[in-house]
């Protein structure tokens, strides 16, 4: 794969349940390093955009690549590989609950990696502190932590064997202002220390202006894309009723024309 070449390419994807089209012939590149965000109305198909990539949506036509390897047509050994160079923090945490803390972290390191237990803790550990939780978070259970606590611990999980690509869905959903904000600045700090590409399903207008280099609306069953700034000025309805309407306003003030 080429500098330049984008880490993640879509053409002419077409995602279909039933009679229902979600996504109709959409194209999308992301580069590397940067935050994309994916932004869209209910039922536009974001999770799902995420998921066709992630390889969990079928996709009835078109080509997916990943890292420079169309995602469609990959052998079992060759997929599990691909796998191993992203991470994904899905919405909810989706930590298992009869696990501690760690041990939903060490999960990727000894399915994928077969990591030593010894190495895993020790690794494990690391990733915890990485996310700002404490030691002592480390033993306890997903019932025992705040909404925000969650989210980090699942997230050191997606961590865990040291992604290229870091997939949220809905990071902050469910998060008060300041947990929100607190767990934006530890994405982007990630995002630099670690070299990270990050790919965002996100309805959090702070998130979008905080974070996102780039962004793709789902609106007709394509993707529009864009800077955020580029996005303000764009005269589709949807587009500018979401970024022009009361909280739309209030959470972009400043950089509206």
């Amino acid at each position: 794969m080429a500098d330049n070449d984008p880490i993640i390419s879509i053409r002419g994807l077409v995602t279909q349940f039933g009679d229902q089209v979600i996504h109709d012939h959409l194209d999308l590149d992301i580069f590397e390093g940067e935050i994309f965000g994916i932004v869209g109305g209910s039922g536009a198909g974001k999770s799902v955009l995420m998921g066709a990539i992630l390889g969990l949506v079928p996709a009835k036509h078109g080509i997916i690549k990943v890292l420079g390897k169309r995602t469609g047509n990959l052998e079992r050994i060759m997929k599990l590989h691909l796998q191993s160079h992203w991470g994904v923090l899905f919405q909810g945490g989706a930590l298992f609950s009869s696990l501690t803390v760690g041990e939903n972290i060490q999960i990727p390191m000894k399915d994928m990696e077969h990591m030593p237990d010894d190495l895993a803790l020790e690794m494990a550990l690391i990733k915890l502190k990485m996310v700002g939780l404490e030691e002592g978070d480390f033993y306890k259970y997903p019932s025992e932590l705040s909404g925000g606590m969650v989210k980090r611990a699942a997230l050191a999980r997606a961590l865990a064997i040291d992604p290229e690509i870091l997939f949220l869905d809905e990071p902050t959903a469910g998060l008060d202002p300041i947990s929100a904000a607190a767990f934006d600045e530890l994405i982007l700090t990630l995002r630099d220390s670690l070299k990270l590409t990050v790919v965002m399903v996100t309805h959090d207008l702070d998130s979008i202006r905080r974070l996102c280099d780039r962004l793709a609306v789902l609106v007709d069953k394509r993707a529009v894309i864009g800077t955020l700034q580029s996005l303000l000025n764009n005269k589709h309805p949807w587009i500018r009723e979401y970024f022009h309407g009361v909280r739309g306003k209030a959470a972009m003030a400043g950089l509206m024309e």
